[in-house]
């Protein structure tokens, strides 16, 4: 059976390594390192077999990879500078717009991808940039799978936004030379709880979100005809690890301290069975059941690498995979029936691992 790939944003080391996930065993192999990628920060994947890369190193910018189906091989062929520093990548729907998160400058903003597959403007350029009015210390920009919403959270503002995706209105943003796009509601989270990442059901029904400060996991019904969010559930990942919670960090203060709320990713397996979560804290994964009406269920923590930012699933849903910033290094687990989660493989990184994205070739169908 032809492996899986798993793609790494190395942010120490510059890099983003490929390593190959054994569908059977879970075992990992160093298959690549993709180097000159200075602070790579976030991921998105193209099924069809491209990988863009946020790099954070001057100048800023966005890089298309080529992903060779064979081997998982990732080849920089096209980049876009963008204005500000990104922490979070994602893509329309159709695969043809990028939209980005930046923490420090406070702002989402959607750009066609580089090379081919995007969108020129009338003069050949690469096109416009639309800036979003997100919020502060903007931590995520996820498209619904409809395609007809782009939600910001903002962790600094304890929100959640949504913005119609083809409906952009406003002036000339002087940064971008594109326009500003304003929300057409938000949802207020519970006062410094701090909302980092979200993710959508497949049938876009339902939003689960971390929050980096309290270490909850809120879950949202949602409109699908107004993008509206209604609070269904408010759940703890962190209940029982004695923390506090955590501050607002910032470039003068990067690591929150010992002793803290520091919550980080969150990601449904694709039968939507299960919700995993990550403290950098404790260095643990919270998993919860999911319920037929969406809502989770506690059911265990699990010790993983040191201080995990970032986790991955691939697409079987068999297997999790976590890496640890200050370990240099992946793990990966079987995802029990129960959603207990088995250490199967293990192997090194580059340094600062940060982010995970994983990708079955079709030919390997």
């Amino acid at each position: 059976m032809a492996p899986t790939f798993v793609f790494l944003a190395c942010a120490g080391g510059g890099a983003v390594d490929t390593l190959s996930l054994d569908p059977l065993t879970g075992q990992l192999e160093h298959v690549s390192r993709t180097e000159g990628l200075p602070k790579v920060t976030a991921l998105t994947l193209d099924p069809a077999g491209t990988l863009y890369a946020g790099v954070n190193g001057e100048p800023r910018r966005t890089v298309a990879l080529t992903l060779d189906p064979a081997s998982g091989a990732a080849s920089p062929e096209a980049v876009r500078e963008v204005p500000a520093t990104t922490c979070f990548l994602s893509l329309r729907p159709d695969r043809r717009v990028i939209f980005s998160a930046s923490y420090h400058e406070g702002l989402m903003a959607s750009y066609a991808v580089p090379g081919p597959g995007g969108s020129p403007g009338p003069d050949g350029s690469a096109g416009p940039i639309t800036e979003y009015r997100s919020g502060p210390n903007t931590h995520s920009a996820v498209p619904s799978p409809d395609g007809r919403f782009v939600y910001a959270a903002s962790l600094g503002a304890d929100r959640i936004s949504w913005f119609p995706i083809e409906a952009v209105a406003g002036n000339a943003g002087p940064a971008s030379g594109g326009a500003v796009a304003r929300p057409a509601g938000h949802v207020d989270a519970a006062p410094g709880s701090g909302p980092r990442f979200l993710r959508h059901s497949a049938d876009g029904r339902r939003v689960y979100v971390s929050h980096e400060r309290t270490g909850t996991v809120d879950v949202y019904a949602r409109d699908a005809g107004t993008g509206a969010l209604e609070l269904l559930q408010r759940i703890s990942a962190v209940e029982g690890l004695g923390l506090e919670p955590g501050p607002i960090r910032s470039p003068e203060t990067p690591d929150p301290g010992p002793g803290v709320v520091w919550c980080a990713d969150i990601r449904l397996t694709p039968d939507e069975r299960f919700v995993y979560a990550t403290e950098r804290s404790t260095s643990t994964i919270a998993a919860f059941a999911v319920g037929h009406d969406g809502r989770l269920s506690f059911l265990r923590r699990t010790e993983t690498e040191a201080q995990p930012r970032g986790i991955g699933l691939d697409p079987s849903g068999g297997w999790l995979l976590a890496c640890g910033e200050r370990s240099g290094h992946i793990t990966s687990y079987a995802i029990g029936a129960d959603g207990r989660l088995d250490p199967a493989g293990r192997a090194q990184t580059a340094a600062g691992p940060l982010w995970i994205e994983c990708w079955r070739p079709a030919l390997a169908d």
